[in-house]
C-alpha cells in the first residue's frame, strides 16, 4: 500500500466493493444441533434459525449459506474486497461468516481501517 500511495497509484474517489463465496471445508452432514439451553433466537423478532440451532462438528465458524433461491445450501464463509478502480488494485480484503448483511459491515469496517471517514463517501455507494 505505502509503495502504491508513494507513487500515487491509488485513489479514494472510486473503489468498488466485492464479495464471494468461500466454501468451507466442512460437510452437511457434519452439522449437528446445539445444546437448546444455550440457543439463542437471532432472526427478526428473535426466531430461531437453523444456523442458532446447528454447528458444524469440523468447522464451528462455517454456516449453510446460498446466493440464490435455486442453489443449494453449503457450509460457507464470504471473503470481501475493496478494489481501487483507477488501476485496479486491491487495498483491503477480510473473511467473515455468512450473513446477509456481512459485505455492508465488513466493507465499512474496512473502510474504517483504511481511514476514510463516511463523510467522505457518497450516500450513494452505503447501502
Amino acid at each position: 500500500m505505502e509503495q502504491a500511495r508513494s507513487k500515487d497509484l491509488l485513489s479514494e474517489e472510486h473503489f468498488t466493493v466485492d464479495g464471494t463465496i468461500l466454501e468451507a471445508w466442512a460437510s452437511r452432514n457434519s452439522f449437528v444441533a446445539k445444546d437448546p439451553t444455550t440457543v439463542v433466537g437471532a432472526g427478526a423478532r428473535g426466531k430461531k434459525c437453523l444456523r442458532d440451532t446447528h454447528e458444524s462438528k469440523t468447522d464451528p465458524q462455517a454456516r449453510l449459506y446460498k446466493k440464490s433461491t435455486a442453489g443449494e445450501a453449503k457450509p460457507s464463509n464470504l471473503g470481501h474486497v475493496i478494489i481501487e478502480n483507477r488501476n485496479g488494485l486491491v487495498v483491503a480484503a477480510r473473511a467473515r461468516q455468512c450473513s446477509t448483511t456481512a459485505e455492508r459491515e465488513a466493507a465499512l469496517a474496512m473502510l474504517d481501517e483504511m481511514s476514510l471517514r463516511p463523510e467522505k463517501i457518497p450516500r450513494a455507494m452505503v447501502k
